[in-house]
């Protein structure tokens, strides 16, 4: 049966109800009397339909109900199976469909959200996986370059023998890469420690020209071999900053050389630190003229400042020739914590 007969049936005893009424109310005046008939059709009628009117509303109600609040227990195959047996009796409606297409929509959900949980599992297992090999890979390649270090700073220093021009230039090639290549190692391994959260940071108030002290004596020897001026103006009344010192000067040292490297002969590198507001000390690097990036990936060291930024609550935002830096007030700690 159809929902609409259903929801008609409902309505029809009120209809049978008024005439009914009508009926009663003509013969139910002075002098008249009511046919036995009419008032045994009535009552039978008023059973009748208190009866088709409970069962139709229940049912519509309790199938609506099982729509609302997804009561089913069987599956969108189990839903469509009865559905054929019912099609093929004659007996299925409206509702019927209707909760066969939600059941289907509800497994699909279902199945979704599983194959997206299984998904991120898998990822943060093959995450997991490649970090591990890459700290494995890197611990070796520390010892490896260390290995390498030594022999060659040993033939640098006191040569068996004659070497010619050539012969030094070519070790000291050698020694520069063997050099770099352990700082990168070193560098990705940090961050993988970063990622993993093996590596500990120890935030804790430190004055801010103290903690700048070391990176600014660094970034002016480079500086100073590479031709360019370095300024760097702290203002007075900065307050002091909540850091780890060490993983802060890294980063801080980083980003300076990093702007000193890319700076061209006669250019300048300006460092102003400033306080923003009670909860902010921003650091700006800016340098001019910048030297063509001839290679846009982001190096290495400078993913590792950043990742060492963020781990103590810091910020940095580049843009173009200018970093800038925003570390919390030893005031904001306070509130924080």
């Amino acid at each position: 049966m159809k929902v609409g007969q259903r929801l008609f049936l409902s309505v029809l005893p009120a209809v049978l109800g008024l005439f009914f009424v009508a009926a009663l109310a003509y013969w139910g005046r002075y002098a008249r009397t009511a046919p036995e008939l009419v008032i045994v059709l009535a009552a039978v009628a008023a059973l009748a339909s208190l009866v088709v009117a409970w069962r139709n509303t229940s049912y519509v109600a309790h199938r609506v109900q099982r729509l609302a609040g997804h009561s089913w227990r069987t599956s969108g195959e189990s839903i469509a199976s009865r559905q054929h047996a019912l099609r093929e009796l004659g007996m299925i409606d409206e509702l019927d469909d209707i909760e066969a297409t939600v059941a289907g929509l509800s497994d699909a959900v279902v199945r979704a959200r599983e194959d997206a949980a299984r998904h991120v599992r898998e990822a943060v297992a093959r995450a997991q996986e490649v970090e591990a090999l890459l700290q494995a890979v890197t611990e070796r390649f520390a010892v490896r370059a260390q290995e390498a270090q030594l022999p060659l700073h040993i033939l640098l220093s006191s040569p068996f023998g004659e070497l010619n021009e050539n012969q030094e230039e070519m070790l000291g090639a050698a020694m520069s890469a063997v050099d770099a290549m352990d700082t990168e190692v070193r560098d990705l391994r940090k961050l993988v420690q970063l990622n993993r959260g093996q590596l500990s940071i120890v935030r804790q108030p430190m004055n801010l020209a103290e903690l700048l002290r070391p990176t600014l004596a660094i970034a002016a020897a480079r500086a100073e071999s590479a031709q360019v001026q370095l300024r760097a103006v702290i203002a007075d009344t900065v307050p002091r900053v909540t850091v780890d010192a060490v993983q802060a000067q890294e980063a801080l040292t980083s980003l300076l050389t990093d702007a000193v490297t890319h700076t061209e002969k006669g250019g300048d590198v300006d460092v102003d630190a400033g306080e923003v507001d009670g909860s902010l000390v921003r650091i700006t690097i800016a340098h001019r003229p910048a030297l063509a990036a001839t290679d846009t990936a982001v190096p290495l060291e400078m993913r590792l400042a950043r990742r060492l930024l963020e781990a103590q609550a810091c910020t940095m935002e580049v843009t173009g020739s200018s970093t800038r830096i925003e570390l919390p007030a030893e005031s904001a700690s306070h509130i924080e914590r």
